[in-house]
């Protein structure tokens, strides 16, 4: 909880520019907070990246895949321009949930109106047996559609999370597994 607290003190006060690294470890797991067990399992965390660019760069838009889905089509879904970049997170969700929802982004052409993708960590995803990641799901359905994608992004439902500001503009450097965010 100490870097993920750190993390958002630095973006809430740092109005203009602020840099945070990649957390070295992360966890999924869900403990009783109200009786300390024993600490939670940690797995060593690195961003991927998939894009000819040695750096993602854009407006941050999007959010929890399950509440996007939620605003579809509505006055409250963001405008999408060439230069966002989409977050998408999620948590508890099974791969077929999830292959619907990204076929759902896919038909409404979400995806053929920003410049590149943001992929959280999906804490606690259910393969159902396919023994396929999000990651690979979102793959299949951008079914040879040519997007620069960061993935497994500390963000939302793993811990440590790193606070995104929606709207800001972000600079995703993935072999310094860092991210610049300004103009928020």
């Amino acid at each position: 909880m100490d870097e993920t607290w750190k993390a958002f003190s630095k973006v809430l006060t740092n109005k203009t520019s602020t840099t945070v690294k990649a957390p070295a470890f992360w966890s999924e797991e869900s403990l009783n907070w109200d009786e300390y067990q024993r600490p939670k399992k940690q797995y060593k965390n690195k961003w991927g990246y998939i894009g000819k660019d040695p750096e993602l760069s854009g407006r941050i838009i999007g959010g929890n895949l399950n509440t996007i889905y939620g605003i579809m089509g509505s006055k409250y879904f963001p405008k999408l321009k060439k230069d966002n970049l989409l977050l998408i997170e999620d948590a508890e969700k099974d791969a077929a949930t999830v292959e619907k929802n990204f076929a759902m982004l896919k038909d409404a052409g979400v995806f053929d109106n920003v410049k590149g993708i943001v992929l959280g960590k999906h804490a606690l995803f259910d393969d159902s047996g396919s023994n396929k990641k999000p990651l690979e799901i979102l793959i299949e359905v951008l079914n040879g559609q040519n997007l620069p994608i960061l993935y497994d992004y500390n963000c939302c439902h793993t811990v440590p999370m790193l606070t995104t500001p929606l709207g800001a503009h972000a600079v995703f450097k993935p072999a310094a597994q860092t991210v610049t965010f300004s103009e928020y």
